[in-house]
């Protein structure tokens, strides 16, 4: 019976602070959408850049790679072209996908919520 009381009130202290913890969601939520993280592939031949909202801003190929390594002619080419733009993407994307969850876990500590076993990676997927 007591225990059921105790939930009770933590639940009541979950509802008060839920404008707090709204609005701190929002500045999270605008931060990682200000946040960039950038990955390359290919030594540096193509970069990647991804906002914490899982959004990339900018693909940059090195030159060299486009004119040395890149025969329009050579679907073979093309085909390694694609294969390092989609890695350097994807890896923009993973630690874009970190940045946010450490980001939204560090924002839950700060209001006492409970973070589940594993994080909030579970959130971000």
């Amino acid at each position: 019976m007591f225990e059921g009381m105790k939930n009770m009130a933590g639940m009541a202290g979950l509802m008060k602070d839920l404008p707090k913890m709204k609005e701190k969601m929002e500045q999270v939520k605008k931060e990682l959408g200000d946040l960039h993280v950038t990955a390359e592939t290919g030594g540096g031949a193509v970069r990647a850049t991804a906002t914490g909202a899982m959004r990339i801003v900018s693909i940059d190929i090195e030159p060299a790679l486009m004119a040395g390594l890149v025969d329009p002619s050579n679907p073979d080419d093309q085909a390694m072209a694609q294969d390092l733009i989609a890695g350097a993407t994807n890896a923009a994307l993973e630690k874009a996908r970190e940045a946010a969850e450490q980001r939204l876990s560090e924002a839950a500590g700060e209001l006492g919520l409970p973070i589940p076993p594993g994080g909030l990676g579970g959130l971000m997927q």
